[in-house]
Protein backbone atom coordinates (compact mmCIF):
# COMPACT_ATOMS: atom_id res chain seq x y z
CA UNK A 1 0.00 0.00 0.00
CA UNK A 2 1.36 3.30 -0.70
CA UNK A 3 1.19 5.28 2.29
CA UNK A 4 1.57 8.56 0.29
CA UNK A 5 -1.89 7.98 -1.54
CA UNK A 6 -5.05 8.37 0.87
CA UNK A 7 -7.97 6.57 -0.80
CA UNK A 8 -10.39 8.95 1.41
CA UNK A 9 -10.81 11.88 3.88
CA UNK A 10 -12.85 11.68 7.20
CA UNK A 11 -15.09 14.73 6.95
CA UNK A 12 -16.85 16.87 9.47
CA UNK A 13 -20.56 18.29 9.00
CA UNK A 14 -18.95 21.88 8.28
CA UNK A 15 -16.86 20.13 5.05
CA UNK A 16 -13.89 20.39 7.30
CA UNK A 17 -10.86 17.58 6.85
CA UNK A 18 -11.10 15.54 10.09
CA UNK A 19 -8.03 12.63 8.41
CA UNK A 20 -6.44 11.45 5.34
CA UNK A 21 -6.93 7.58 5.17
CA UNK A 22 -5.02 4.94 3.19
CA UNK A 23 -8.16 2.51 2.82
CA UNK A 24 -11.24 1.69 4.49
CA UNK A 25 -12.77 -2.13 4.85
CA UNK A 26 -16.86 -2.22 4.17
CA UNK A 27 -17.53 0.58 2.04
CA UNK A 28 -18.91 -1.95 -0.16
CA UNK A 29 -21.77 -4.37 1.34
CA UNK A 30 -23.57 -6.98 1.13
CA UNK A 31 -27.31 -6.80 1.56
CA UNK A 32 -28.61 -7.71 4.81
CA UNK A 33 -31.70 -8.65 6.82
CA UNK A 34 -32.92 -6.14 8.89
CA UNK A 35 -32.23 -3.17 9.83
CA UNK A 36 -29.18 -3.85 12.33
CA UNK A 37 -25.86 -1.29 12.26
CA UNK A 38 -23.53 -1.83 9.62
CA UNK A 39 -19.97 -0.61 10.34
CA UNK A 40 -17.14 0.81 8.42
CA UNK A 41 -13.33 0.52 9.31
CA UNK A 42 -11.13 3.44 8.19
CA UNK A 43 -8.18 2.35 7.61
CA UNK A 44 -4.50 4.51 7.97
CA UNK A 45 -6.17 7.40 9.21
CA UNK A 46 -3.56 10.51 9.62
CA UNK A 47 -5.80 12.43 11.71
CA UNK A 48 -6.39 16.31 12.38
CA UNK A 49 -5.55 18.05 15.87
CA UNK A 50 -9.22 18.42 16.23
CA UNK A 51 -9.71 14.14 15.94
CA UNK A 52 -6.30 13.14 17.41
CA UNK A 53 -7.83 15.38 20.72
CA UNK A 54 -10.87 13.30 20.42
CA UNK A 55 -9.80 10.22 20.18
CA UNK A 56 -6.95 10.84 22.98
CA UNK A 57 -9.19 12.69 25.26
CA UNK A 58 -11.33 11.11 28.11
CA UNK A 59 -15.21 10.02 28.01
CA UNK A 60 -15.74 13.37 29.10
CA UNK A 61 -13.54 15.29 27.21
CA UNK A 62 -15.26 13.75 23.85
CA UNK A 63 -18.84 14.26 25.40
CA UNK A 64 -18.17 17.86 25.81
CA UNK A 65 -16.23 18.10 22.39
CA UNK A 66 -18.64 16.14 19.85
CA UNK A 67 -17.54 15.59 16.98
CA UNK A 68 -20.06 16.03 14.20
CA UNK A 69 -18.82 13.47 11.26
CA UNK A 70 -20.67 14.03 7.70
CA UNK A 71 -18.75 11.55 5.23
CA UNK A 72 -16.49 9.61 4.05
CA UNK A 73 -14.90 11.00 0.96
CA UNK A 74 -13.95 8.79 -1.89
CA UNK A 75 -10.40 9.93 -3.60
CA UNK A 76 -9.65 8.73 -7.09
CA UNK A 77 -6.21 8.04 -8.00
CA UNK A 78 -5.39 11.29 -9.04
CA UNK A 79 -6.47 12.55 -4.96
CA UNK A 80 -9.57 14.38 -6.44
CA UNK A 81 -12.77 14.35 -5.02
CA UNK A 82 -15.02 11.15 -6.19
CA UNK A 83 -18.10 10.62 -3.88
CA UNK A 84 -19.66 11.34 -0.48
CA UNK A 85 -20.95 8.10 1.70
CA UNK A 86 -22.63 9.27 5.00
CA UNK A 87 -21.32 8.14 8.42
CA UNK A 88 -22.64 8.95 11.98
CA UNK A 89 -20.81 8.03 14.94
CA UNK A 90 -17.03 6.51 15.69
CA UNK A 91 -17.67 3.34 17.58
CA UNK A 92 -14.09 2.50 18.60
CA UNK A 93 -10.32 3.08 17.57
CA UNK A 94 -6.98 1.97 17.63
CA UNK A 95 -2.98 2.36 16.92
CA UNK A 96 -3.14 1.71 13.58
CA UNK A 97 -0.19 -1.56 11.89
CA UNK A 98 -0.06 1.46 8.84
CA UNK A 99 1.93 3.99 10.59
CA UNK A 100 2.94 5.38 14.61
CA UNK A 101 0.86 8.61 13.71
CA UNK A 102 -1.96 6.78 12.64
CA UNK A 103 -5.56 5.15 13.89
CA UNK A 104 -7.49 2.30 12.45
CA UNK A 105 -11.45 4.21 12.93
CA UNK A 106 -14.31 2.14 13.25
CA UNK A 107 -17.75 4.45 12.29
CA UNK A 108 -21.24 3.49 12.04
CA UNK A 109 -21.53 3.23 8.19
CA UNK A 110 -24.48 5.24 6.28
CA UNK A 111 -27.63 3.97 4.22
CA UNK A 112 -25.90 5.24 0.86
CA UNK A 113 -23.27 2.15 0.68
CA UNK A 114 -22.91 0.69 -2.47
CA UNK A 115 -23.16 -3.02 -2.99
CA UNK A 116 -20.30 -5.33 -3.33
CA UNK A 117 -21.14 -6.26 -6.50
CA UNK A 118 -20.90 -2.96 -8.20
CA UNK A 119 -17.42 -2.06 -6.36
CA UNK A 120 -15.60 -3.05 -9.90
CA UNK A 121 -17.74 -0.40 -11.80
CA UNK A 122 -16.75 2.15 -8.80
CA UNK A 123 -12.92 1.07 -8.73
CA UNK A 124 -13.24 1.79 -12.62
CA UNK A 125 -13.87 4.95 -12.04
CA UNK A 126 -11.79 5.70 -9.03
CA UNK A 127 -8.62 4.57 -11.84
CA UNK A 128 -9.73 6.74 -14.43
CA UNK A 129 -12.69 8.84 -15.04
CA UNK A 130 -14.75 8.29 -18.37
CA UNK A 131 -13.01 9.63 -20.99
CA UNK A 132 -14.97 8.58 -23.97
CA UNK A 133 -19.05 8.30 -24.35
CA UNK A 134 -20.79 5.05 -23.81
CA UNK A 135 -18.57 3.36 -21.39
CA UNK A 136 -20.98 2.06 -19.47
CA UNK A 137 -22.63 0.53 -22.84
CA UNK A 138 -21.07 -2.73 -21.81
CA UNK A 139 -22.38 -3.21 -18.29
CA UNK A 140 -25.83 -5.25 -17.26
CA UNK A 141 -29.34 -3.43 -16.31
CA UNK A 142 -27.77 -3.00 -13.15
CA UNK A 143 -24.05 -1.64 -13.89
CA UNK A 144 -25.60 0.78 -15.53
CA UNK A 145 -28.17 2.02 -12.56
CA UNK A 146 -24.66 1.81 -10.78
CA UNK A 147 -23.43 4.23 -12.80
CA UNK A 148 -25.66 6.33 -13.27
CA UNK A 149 -25.46 6.67 -9.31
CA UNK A 150 -22.14 7.21 -9.36
CA UNK A 151 -22.48 10.45 -12.04
CA UNK A 152 -24.95 11.47 -10.20
CA UNK A 153 -23.24 11.34 -6.89
CA UNK A 154 -19.66 12.59 -7.91
CA UNK A 155 -17.98 15.51 -6.73
CA UNK A 156 -18.08 17.57 -9.95
CA UNK A 157 -21.58 17.02 -10.21
CA UNK A 158 -22.55 18.55 -7.32
CA UNK A 159 -20.01 21.57 -7.77
CA UNK A 160 -21.89 21.52 -10.83
CA UNK A 161 -20.83 22.71 -14.68
CA UNK A 162 -20.74 26.33 -15.78
CA UNK A 163 -24.13 26.58 -18.26
CA UNK A 164 -22.65 26.99 -22.22
CA UNK A 165 -24.78 29.87 -23.90
CA UNK A 166 -27.98 29.09 -25.73
CA UNK A 167 -28.43 27.96 -29.23
CA UNK A 168 -25.75 25.37 -28.61
CA UNK A 169 -26.09 22.04 -30.71
CA UNK A 170 -25.63 18.61 -28.47
CA UNK A 171 -25.78 15.57 -30.23
CA UNK A 172 -27.32 12.46 -28.26
CA UNK A 173 -25.88 8.90 -29.42
CA UNK A 174 -29.16 6.53 -28.96
CA UNK A 175 -27.28 3.37 -30.61
CA UNK A 176 -27.27 2.19 -27.08
CA UNK A 177 -30.64 3.57 -25.02
CA UNK A 178 -32.35 0.40 -24.66
CA UNK A 179 -33.39 1.14 -20.98
CA UNK A 180 -34.06 4.56 -19.05
CA UNK A 181 -31.08 4.39 -17.21
CA UNK A 182 -29.17 4.38 -20.56
CA UNK A 183 -31.31 7.21 -21.43
CA UNK A 184 -30.05 9.52 -18.49
CA UNK A 185 -26.77 8.41 -19.17
CA UNK A 186 -26.86 9.33 -23.06
CA UNK A 187 -28.06 12.75 -22.50
CA UNK A 188 -25.73 13.52 -19.34
CA UNK A 189 -23.23 12.68 -21.52
CA UNK A 190 -24.73 14.09 -24.85
CA UNK A 191 -24.75 17.55 -22.68
CA UNK A 192 -21.51 17.65 -20.37
CA UNK A 193 -19.01 14.92 -22.53
CA UNK A 194 -18.32 11.12 -20.89
CA UNK A 195 -19.64 10.70 -17.34
CA UNK A 196 -21.87 13.64 -17.68
CA UNK A 197 -25.10 14.11 -15.06
CA UNK A 198 -28.29 15.86 -17.09
CA UNK A 199 -30.94 14.50 -14.63
CA UNK A 200 -31.75 10.52 -13.58
CA UNK A 201 -35.59 10.89 -13.72
CA UNK A 202 -38.29 13.05 -15.28
CA UNK A 203 -38.03 15.70 -12.30
CA UNK A 204 -34.40 15.98 -12.40
CA UNK A 205 -33.96 16.63 -16.34
CA UNK A 206 -37.24 19.15 -15.82
CA UNK A 207 -34.71 20.80 -13.46
CA UNK A 208 -31.43 20.47 -15.33
CA UNK A 209 -33.19 22.29 -18.45
CA UNK A 210 -33.89 25.46 -16.27
CA UNK A 211 -29.92 25.78 -16.06
CA UNK A 212 -27.45 25.23 -13.61
CA UNK A 213 -25.89 22.34 -15.44
CA UNK A 214 -23.82 23.10 -18.09
CA UNK A 215 -26.16 24.03 -20.47
CA UNK A 216 -28.89 27.04 -21.25
CA UNK A 217 -31.88 26.79 -23.40
CA UNK A 218 -33.15 27.19 -26.03
CA UNK A 219 -30.75 24.29 -27.85
CA UNK A 220 -30.76 21.94 -30.15
CA UNK A 221 -30.63 18.42 -29.27
CA UNK A 222 -29.85 15.75 -32.32
CA UNK A 223 -30.98 12.39 -31.50
CA UNK A 224 -29.45 9.41 -33.55
CA UNK A 225 -30.83 6.08 -33.44
CA UNK A 226 -33.82 7.69 -31.69
CA UNK A 227 -35.93 4.28 -32.73
CA UNK A 228 -33.83 2.65 -30.64
CA UNK A 229 -35.27 4.63 -27.52
CA UNK A 230 -38.63 4.78 -28.77
CA UNK A 231 -39.29 1.06 -29.14
CA UNK A 232 -37.59 0.56 -25.31
CA UNK A 233 -38.69 3.27 -23.14
CA UNK A 234 -42.19 3.36 -24.20
CA UNK A 235 -42.93 0.32 -21.32
CA UNK A 236 -39.59 0.68 -19.26
CA UNK A 237 -40.22 4.05 -18.21
CA UNK A 238 -43.68 3.39 -17.12
CA UNK A 239 -42.13 0.50 -14.95
CA UNK A 240 -39.10 2.43 -12.98
CA UNK A 241 -41.08 5.99 -12.66
CA UNK A 242 -44.16 4.62 -11.68
CA UNK A 243 -45.72 7.12 -14.25
CA UNK A 244 -47.08 7.31 -17.57
CA UNK A 245 -44.12 8.50 -19.46
CA UNK A 246 -42.94 7.46 -22.62
CA UNK A 247 -40.59 8.85 -25.19
CA UNK A 248 -43.44 11.16 -26.73
CA UNK A 249 -43.01 12.74 -22.68
CA UNK A 250 -39.67 12.99 -23.30
CA UNK A 251 -40.29 14.91 -26.03
CA UNK A 252 -43.14 17.80 -24.03
CA UNK A 253 -40.68 18.10 -22.13
CA UNK A 254 -37.71 18.84 -23.61
CA UNK A 255 -40.43 21.31 -26.10
CA UNK A 256 -42.05 22.89 -22.81
CA UNK A 257 -38.19 23.65 -21.39
CA UNK A 258 -37.60 25.52 -25.73
CA UNK A 259 -35.31 22.20 -26.72
CA UNK A 260 -35.88 21.64 -30.34
CA UNK A 261 -35.16 17.55 -30.30
CA UNK A 262 -34.13 16.24 -33.90
CA UNK A 263 -34.54 12.35 -34.51
CA UNK A 264 -32.32 10.74 -36.25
Amino acid sequence: MDISQPKFLLIDGDGHVLGTCLDAEGVFVEPVEGDGPVTVEILGCLSSRRLRDYLDGSKRYRLRNPLRLEGLRMLDVAGQPLADFWVSEIIEWRPSRLGPERADIIAEWGYDSPQASTRHIWERWRTARPDQINQWAVYDPEGRREWLTIVGRSRFRQTGPVDRPAGRVYYLDGFHVTDVTSFYLAVGEAINGPGGYFGWNLDALNDCLCGGFGAMTPFTLVWSDSQVARRALSTLMEQVDHAPASFDTIQTIFAERDVRVVLG
